[in-house]
């Protein structure tokens, strides 16, 4: 009998939580501002090499006066406050910053090196690469995750999406 393998959606959920952990990190990383305003955004998520979903989970975000791209990755982790995460090898600019983390949970072990670019004060865009290694509901874990992520500034009135720092985004 084949052990039964974890869909990819679990997988993904719960990498993806993992993985957010690298928003534990908010006072190591310097703050590059980001417009008050209703963002869009968009990541791809691949596992493995063999990945050829390029479907982008899209949502909406609202980010209030003052946040920062540091602020934005905090408050993307409120769920997973039993994530603990270091940071390496950083390099910053204004508008560029380029990391190492490697994130431990009781269950889960990841490395990611994540690079973001504000492109102007309406467009931002990153891209991160990591390896997991853990089990997720008895399953194991064994994979690579490769994500990009895009911005773009939608308008300064949120109308009906709350506050980044209140929820997580809004499709």
């Amino acid at each position: 009998m084949n052990p039964r393998r974890p869909s990819r959606h679990l997988t993904l959920c719960t990498a993806s939580l993992f993985l957010i952990g690298v928003s534990a990190l908010p006072g190591q990383l310097a703050d590059i501002p980001i417009k008050p305003g209703l963002w869009n955004t968009q990541i791809v998520a691949k596992m493995g090499l063999n990945d050829n979903d390029n479907e982008p989970i899209v949502s909406q975000a609202c980010f209030t006066a003052g946040t920062t791209i540091s602020g934005y990755l905090a408050a993307m982790t409120k769920s997973a406050p039993e994530v603990q995460c270091t940071m390496s090898n950083k390099v910053q600019t204004a508008n560029h910053i380029a990391f190492d983390t490697t994130c431990t949970s009781a269950h889960a072990t990841s490395k990611t090196h994540s690079d973001f670019q504000l492109a102007d004060a309406e467009h931002f865009t990153g891209s991160s690469h990591s390896t997991i290694v853990g089990s997720s509901h008895d399953h194991p874990i064994n994979m690579e995750m490769s994500k990009t992520f895009t911005a773009k500034f939608l308008s300064s009135n949120c109308g009906d999406v709350k506050p980044l720092t209140d929820q997580s985004p809004q499709k």
